[in-house]
């Protein structure tokens, strides 16, 4: 009779080592389909930022076409208030329009550098211009904006058109997310950095702010916060402002702010040496 032990071991069952394999090769293929997905997601999103592009180059050339008419006169004199008006849309154009060109020359994700052209010029009014621009959202939303600009050395070499697009867009997303009748606070302050002195600026909303876990994924591409339904857009705009600071040789994170919101801070060397550096790799 034969014993327990010989019996087991004439069984014709798989053996966990073979269990194991067929497991093994079964999350390779999910993750050799998966990648391949992941692939065609990237280049269809690539892919639609160029179609957006190209029909935005349109209506940017016909809107700042007549406004142009309307600023020079052509059909009719415009008062004061009117011709500040014109001249705010058309400013926004131009905006738009290099805003365009930015996509089109450096996807988000990219490995290549953002041009900058560093040049002298005052952090404080860089950060205040997009202030006129969006007023009147500011005003519908009853949304006041304070100012606590502190650094002591505002003007220096950096690529102010650059900074400005990454201040609009900071306070875009504040506008989006903080309460109606809120508050923005917008500040700058001087600090020490490895290997010289920086000037912070911070934008901070009273919004429902975002938890630890979702903070670094916002700065990737194509990346929207939790409440997607709520929010419109393709989530670009922080991964191309991340890359725009780091053209700067600065930094760009988010954390909770004082007002329990969000609150976006990014640094600029005021050695504008490095930056120099990283725009002439591009």
């Amino acid at each position: 009779m034969p014993r327990l032990s010989e019996i087991a071991t004439d069984r014709t069952e798989p053996s966990s080592a073979d269990g194991g394999v067929v497991c093994l090769d079964g999350a390779r293929s999910r993750i050799v389909e998966l990648e391949a997905r992941l692939a065609a997601e990237a280049r269809q999103r690539t892919e639609l930022i160029h179609l957006v592009c190209h029909e935005l180059r349109t209506p940017i050339t016909v809107v700042g076409g007549f406004g142009r008419l309307l600023a020079n006169g052509a059909h009719g004199a415009l008062n004061a208030q009117q011709q500040h008006f014109v001249q705010e849309s058309l400013k926004a154009c131009a905006r738009l329009d290099a805003f365009v060109e930015d996509l089109l020359e450096a996807r988000p994700g990219s490995a290549t550098p953002f041009p900058v052209a560093p040049a002298p010029a005052d952090l404080h009014d860089v950060l205040e211009a997009p202030l006129e621009a969006l007023m009147p959202r500011l005003e519908e939303s009853g949304i006041k904006v304070e100012m606590g600009l502190r650094a002591s050395h505002p003007r220096f070499a950096f690529d102010a058109r650059r900074i400005e697009q990454v201040v609009t867009n900071l306070l875009t997303n504040a506008i989006r997310h903080g309460r109606a009748s809120g508050v923005i606070r917008i500040e700058t302050v001087d600090i020490e950095l490895e290997g010289g002195h920086a000037i912070q600026v911070s934008v901070e909303d009273d919004g429902p702010g975002i938890p630890p876990e979702d903070r670094e994924r916002l700065f990737a591409p194509y990346e929207r916060g939790v409440d997607t339904d709520a929010v419109r857009g393709l989530g670009i705009g922080l991964a191309l402002c991340r890359r725009i600071v780091e053209a700067h040789a600065g930094r760009l994170h988010v954390e909770e702010g004082e007002l329990s919101g969000a609150r976006f801070v990014f640094d600029l060397p005021l050695d504008a040496s490095h930056a120099l550096r990283v725009a002439g790799e591009d």
